[in-house]
């Protein structure tokens, strides 16, 4: 097998198809950026590369990058992807327990990785420029028979709660988690482009046929007005997002061509959705849960997650309705453990965090812990936290949000004393001393979020930016 047979069917098919778009900067049919990876093999082949070799790729966000990721896939390299933001250390360790043969790279990230011992530690370095001047001729990819388990894309996570961890999405898991996709997000009832800004979702529309608009991460205001005035055929139909991205576009554009919207990545507050409920009516609007290392988990109407959510008073969207048919689930008392064919197989060297999260049951079958309390009654699962945090205390703060009108705070738990951390706090201290007694202090520092959806609170940041007296009650 080899995960990118899916692409390369619908170069034939429809070679001149728009394959991706980046607003204001370029854009490629199927045939083109098929013919960008024939060239990228040619390069990787004439340096040596075969099946098995790992590749840290780097470059800027574009059609050669995509061209890449196709040629090493398709090779059967695996592909390293790094956020050049984290902290060197992390980095360092992640390359370490990498061990890439060729670092794939432009000016700019050589001089990246020159800062990091063990990108420098790297055999080979290959411009990714020359990729240009290849004299190999343009034509279908070379597609090296493979099997399910061979490794496709090495990601890490962002190591927030202790070190990076190390997920390895196999060419099995590709497919897979491509057919999962496709089946539950209806990539089927919707040939015209998709709205990205998630690298998995460019990958499976691939896979599917479909064009990706693909919104660069800095998320300027000026690239998502851009999306108004796309030619017709180039407009997007659908959109997976996260509730900051969300709330982004509805500030910038009007984007009246989508016809269906999946939500998911962190909590969302039940008032984003009902604001994008009454400004695009007659869009289907869907609830995801998952992770990094399984996705989806489940998915749900969105419009049923809020109605339900509020009536039990709920500020954020915490019903989650029930798991992809594809997912297998076991409720523990703190923690949903989830199998199925698209859950990532064990974190890379990392032994202490696979003995925590993975598990194989006596017929061998994966389980893998979500790190999440999810309850299930009658109507469906429901997110009660995550599974370190006390559930009470999760709780408390659902009730807190409803009060406040925001959920721009948390509740930092140490020595038997509650602080409420978060925004706009300090007007409202004394009602809030007295509406809730469980609280006995309050703290008003910025609200810092995850680097990848920016809507998750990043807890440890936030509490290390707030004031010195807060870092030390830590």
């Amino acid at each position: 097998m080899n995960c990118i047979d899916l692409f390369q069917k619908r170069v034939n098919e429809t070679p001149n198809k728009m394959a991706l778009l980046i607003p204001g900067k370029e854009r490629a049919t199927f045939l083109e950026l098929q013919n960008v990876g024939s060239k990228a093999q040619g390069l990787l082949l004439e340096n040596g590369a075969k099946p098995g070799d790992a590749v840290l790729l780097l470059d800027t966000l574009g059609v050669r990058l995509y061209g890449c990721i196709s040629a090493l896939l398709s090779l059967g390299c695996s592909v390293i992807l790094v956020e050049p933001w984290m902290p060197v250390a992390k980095i360092q360790k992640m390359i370490e327990l990498a061990k890439p043969k060729f670092f794939l790279s432009n000016p700019i990230g050589f001089l990246w990785g020159a800062r990091v011992q063990a990108i420098r530690n790297i055999p080979r370095w290959i411009r990714i420029g020359k990729i240009a001047s290849q004299t190999r001729k343009p034509g279908p990819l070379i597609l090296e028979e493979l099997a399910p388990e061979t490794p496709g894309i090495l990601t890490f996570t962002s190591g927030t709660t202790g070190d990076p961890k190390g997920v390895v999405r196999t060419q099995g898991y590709l497919m897979k988690q491509h057919e999962v996709l496709a089946e539950h997000l209806h990539a089927e009832q919707y040939p015209e482009p998709d709205l990205c800004i998630f690298a998995n979702f460019v990958l499976s529309n691939l896979g599917s046929g479909r064009g990706s608009v693909i919104i660069p991460p800095a998320w300027k205001p000026e690239t998502l007005a851009s999306i108004d005035h796309l030619p017709r055929e180039y407009q997007p139909v659908t959109l997976t997002t996260g509730p900051a991205f969300l709330l982004q576009l509805q500030k910038h554009a009007q984007a009246n061509s989508l016809r269906a919207v999946h939500v998911g990545g962190a909590l969302t507050d039940c008032a984003i959705f009902e604001r994008a409920f009454e400004r695009w009516p007659t869009v289907h609007w869907g609830h995801i849960y998952g992770g990094s290392e399984v996705e989806p988990v489940a998915v749900t109407d969105a419009r049923k997650a809020v109605e339900f959510s509020r009536k039990k008073n709920y500020f954020q969207t915490l019903f989650l309705g029930e798991n992809v048919s594809q997912i297998s689930p076991r409720f523990e008392t703190d923690t949903l453990w989830v199998a199925g064919p698209h859950v990532c197989p064990e974190y890379l060297g990392n032994e202490k965090e696979n003995r925590i999260y993975k598990h194989k049951d006596a017929s061998g079958r994966l389980w893998h812990a979500m790190g999440d309390r999810v309850k299930k009654d009658e109507s469906g699962w429901w997110y009660m936290g995550r599974s370190g945090q006390p559930l009470e205390e999760f709780q408390l703060e659902q009730d807190l949000y409803s009060f406040l009108g925001s959920s721009k705070s948390f509740v930092l738990m140490q020595g038997g004393q509650k602080t409420l951390v978060g925004e706009n706090l300090r007007v409202r201290k004394p009602e809030i001393l007295k509406n809730f007694p469980q609280i006995n202090a309050v703290c008003e520092t910025r609200i810092f979020r995850d680097r990848r959806h920016r809507a998750r609170i990043d807890r440890k940041k936030s509490i290390e930016k707030g004031p010195s007296w807060l870092q030390n009650k830590n």
